[in-house]
């Protein structure tokens, strides 16, 4: 315990009763009071100094003495040597008592054996022991790391005679590995509450916690008490703070914890690389691999090579992630599973699929992890029926799996196999995985069963951005035009922040469904209140729109204000309109700015024809077809095929 622990001689009875971890006291109830609490430590000017403390071992220092051989034998995680030589000897005789069954506790836990742990329990509460703090925290530790169900190691917390910081911090350590990170933050205010002052496993712990709640600005705060209390050169605590801001997009605050370490070691290296991985800023993690490897004394793990490799697939950087294969190998880690389903996954996405299947067909240790990204690899590279085939022939599959083959499905609109995909995920995983749910909304909308679609889209319990954008999208290319704008507006009420691709939705609906005014809307919208910049397919949309209505100058002069002006396809797009259009001086204008800037466009001519047959110019048609022959302009064949 800290040295700056508070004296607890004069606190009443009542204040030292122990208090069970379910309970919530009333301070809990606000955030306000949480932050109070918080910054309260913050402002205390005391600063923390680690102690070791140290065992008197005297009892213990003849060699020939048994009590010695069994201490030693704890020491070197030999449990079953110690019971041996225990069973040899009168406990009743023994002295230090909790010093031995302390030692033994820990035993248990270092060579993960629970059913001599509990035996031991046993023991502790016979000879009374269990109200030493020593015991008790070995014994907390036990069930913590070893028990059942973390229920056990909350009812050892809450018999324990006397907790202190070592005590609550395991606690909170366990709710944040249980994935309950409020419930820690509640047990850390509780133990403030009490006076109890944090160590630094604490301090990570909540920390970690926050990153979890991505609570950005409580998560600063105990970023003050760290710096305050003396722990800013902590390398397990400043490698929490860059994960913290990290995982809530504070990328810059967490490079600056990083900088500020005067010798980082390798985790706090992949602690930063991960960050810049986690919010895309991939070249960045590369170059701070490549001067990781130059440090000595530092060895990328297997973390830091599979976080990396992620950053060579997202960036297409086939010729750097084969570097990185060859430091792989030679540090030793060919065999680690996770590495290799990096592997497997940053070559898919750089489009080698034939170097992604050998790495995966040489894998001796195949989880669905490694399934999942090859199954992506190939789905990615338009591969789908490959993707299908895999599926049906693995081993083991996860809701991503199932996610990736119902993407192949949709992208060959094979609406039977889709249903295939979704009986077996009803039957193996059941419902409520919004990724797998996502994907099915989207298969069946693609594939024109958009009242299915929308069933199962109401019943999601959970609905994240893809999810709203894959109706949306689904009702557009249907035609159920105002179904999409009553949706868009159903998803700005829940409070989902509309992106590039819901605007793309809403406006290819406002194009088909003839809406030029709710498109000039959403159009300006889109800009003005979601700082959204306007892309080629929002401009092709609202071409389209403005096409169909006849509003060609309107439409053409969108074109000229436009930052992508010289892109052919908005003419192309414009041209197709003009051919319900009398004008063909105006189509004649579009088609050569259109052929000026790809001569070898074949819709630009097919289009052009179009309005001349349109106006009974039939000889100039012709022209446009020899023209077409002439500079080799061939016209792409349409195609089709039917689910077999």
């Amino acid at each position: 315990m800290s040295q700056n622990s508070e004296d607890y001689s004069n606190t009443s009875p009542s204040t030292l009763e122990p208090m069970s971890c379910g309970t919530q006291p009333p301070y809990l109830r606000t955030a306000r009071n949480f932050q109070k609490s918080v910054m309260k430590l913050l402002l205390s000017s005391q600063r923390h100094y680690s102690k070791l403390a140290s065992l008197n071992l005297k009892t213990f220092e003849n060699p020939q003495d048994k009590a010695y051989k069994i201490i030693q034998y704890c020491k070197s995680g030999s449990l079953f040597e110690a019971i041996h030589v225990l069973n040899s000897i009168d406990w009743t005789k023994l002295s230090n008592k909790p010093f031995f069954y302390a030692s033994l506790l820990q035993t248990c836990t270092k060579v993960v054996s629970f059913t001599h742990g509990i035996q031991f329990h046993t023991r502790v509460i016979k000879s009374g022991l269990d109200t030493d703090r020593f015991v008790g925290n070995s014994l907390l530790a036990l069930y913590f790391k070893l028990g059942p169900n973390f229920l056990e190691a909350g009812r050892v917390f809450d018999g324990l005679f006397y907790k202190d910081v070592i005590s609550w911090t395991s606690m909170i350590t366990g709710y944040v590995k249980v994935e309950k990170p409020k419930k820690s933050l509640e047990l850390f205010l509780e133990m403030l509450g009490l006076g109890i002052v944090p160590n630094g496993f604490t301090l990570s712990a909540v920390i970690k916690a926050c990153s979890e709640l991505g609570d950005l600005r409580l998560g600063k705060c105990f970023h003050g008490v760290v710096m305050v209390r003396g722990f800013d050169l902590n390398g397990v605590i400043c490698t929490a703070l860059i994960d913290m801001y990290g995982r809530n997009s504070a990328v810059d605050d967490a490079n600056l914890v990083f900088v500020e370490l005067p010798q980082p070691d390798a985790i706090c290296w992949t602690s930063i690389i991960s960050a810049f991985t986690r919010n895309d800023v991939y070249d960045k993690a590369l170059g701070f691999f490549y001067l990781m490897y130059r440090i000595d004394g530092l060895s990328p793990d297997g973390f830091t090579f599979g976080t990396v490799l992620t950053a060579c697939g997202n960036l297409g950087r086939s010729k750097q992630g084969k570097e990185v294969h060859a430091k792989v190998i030679t540090s030793g880690l060919s065999g680690n599973v996770f590495v290799e389903s990096s592997l497997v996954d940053m070559y898919g996405k750089c489009r080698l699929v034939n170097e992604s299947q050998c790495v995966f067909d040489r894998m001796s240790i195949k989880n669905s992890i490694s399934w999942t990204a090859l199954l992506g690899g190939y789905c990615q590279n338009g591969d789908f029926e490959s993707v299908i085939r895999i599926f049906r022939e693995g081993e083991k599959a996860d809701t991503y799996s199932f996610g990736t083959v119902l993407r192949a499905c949709s992208g060959l609109a094979a609406v039977r196999q889709g249903k295939e995909v979704h009986c077996q995920y009803v039957r193996r995983c059941c419902w409520r995985d919004v990724v797998t749910e996502s994907a099915l909304v989207d298969l069946y909308a693609k594939c024109g069963c958009i009242d299915f679609a929308y069933r199962i889209f109401v019943r999601m319990s959970v609905r994240n951005l893809i999810t709203w954008n894959s109706m949306i999208y689904g009702f557009a290319q249907n035609g159920r035009g105002g179904e999409v704008l009553q949706l868009f507006g159903e998803m700005i009420e829940e409070g989902i922040k509309p992106d590039y691709i819901s605007f793309v939705g809403v406006l290819f609906a406002c194009s088909h469904a003839g809406l030029v005014d709710q498109g000039r809307k959403y159009f300006a919208t889109m800009t003005e209140v979601h700082d959204i910049k306007p892309g080629m397919e929002h401009y092709n949309c609202m071409i389209d729109l403005l096409g169909r209505a006849g509003l060609l100058e309107e439409a053409e002069n969108l074109i000229e204000n436009a930052n992508c002006r010289d892109d052919p396809s908005l003419w192309t797009v414009l041209l197709g309109a003009c051919a319900a259009s009398p004008h063909s001086a105006t189509a004649e204008r579009i088609a050569r700015k259109a052929m000026e800037l790809k001569p070898d466009h074949h819709l630009s001519y097919v289009y052009l024809a179009n309005v001349y047959r349109a106006v009974g110019r039939w000889d100039d048609a012709v022209k446009i077809r020899h023209l077409m022959s002439k500079r080799g302009v061939g016209k792409m064949p349409g195609t089709s095929w039917i689910e077999t």
